[in-house]
């Protein structure tokens, strides 16, 4: 009546649902294909002194298996709680906006993952040339600070240039959570649990 806008109940939204299942189809995809093909260690294994201990596949599978729950809850409750707005929208159309977004934020992912994979060698080659010296980032890829280049810099630059994106700038908060975050993630990994290493180290 009079000026007030009738709240309807709308369709649950495509981009929700459509979000949820590509991610639950690539944990199953991941869990089920690529993994038994591509991790040679188990889940849980034996060190020499005979104490269980993560194996290879312990945290792919642990952060796989978090996607996969979590991707399925969406899923549901984009399904089981329908949105409410003045006019419902039944349908949703792709537009030049969001096929920019796309192309920016797998253009930032890529552009991390890459720093992360390439700043080390790079840096050892650098190291290298200034010492005189011949041995590779294979070599080094153990050795401090060789081993948190990639990882460090690469994982804060993605982060924070996505926080920075999202947020229209970039706060100090902001950087001291992903410093805070990659830090922690470095004791966790690479100081607590002996056989474990940062990616992308256990690929040279």
């Amino acid at each position: 009546m009079g000026g007030k806008a009738q709240k309807t109940e709308a369709a649950p939204d495509p981009w929700d649902i459509g979000f949820g299942a590509v991610l639950f189809v690539f944990a199953l995809l991941a869990l089920f294909v690529w993994f038994p093909n591509d991790i040679r260690g188990g889940f849980v294994e034996v060190d020499h002194a005979g104490k269980p201990e993560p194996g290879d596949a312990f945290f792919p599978v642990l952060l796989t298996s978090a996607i996969l729950v979590l991707s399925a809850s969406h899923v549901l409750k984009s399904l089981l709680l329908r949105r409410h707005s003045d006019e419902a929208r039944t349908t949703a159309r792709l537009t030049r906006d969001d096929l920019i977004f796309l192309v920016l934020f797998n253009l930032l992912v890529c552009a991390g993952l890459a720093a992360m994979y390439w700043l080390g060698p790079l840096v050892t080659a650098v190291a290298g040339f200034v010492s005189a010296s011949d041995l590779t980032y294979r070599q080094l890829v153990d050795t401090v600070p060789y081993k948190y280049v990639g990882y460090g810099i690469g994982g804060f630059l993605m982060t924070a240039t996505l926080i920075a994106w999202a947020e229209a700038g970039l706060r100090w908060q902001a950087i001291l959570a992903v410093m805070g975050v990659i830090a922690a993630s470095i004791i966790v990994f690479d100081v607590l649990l002996i056989n474990v290493q940062l990616p992308p180290n256990a690929d040279y």
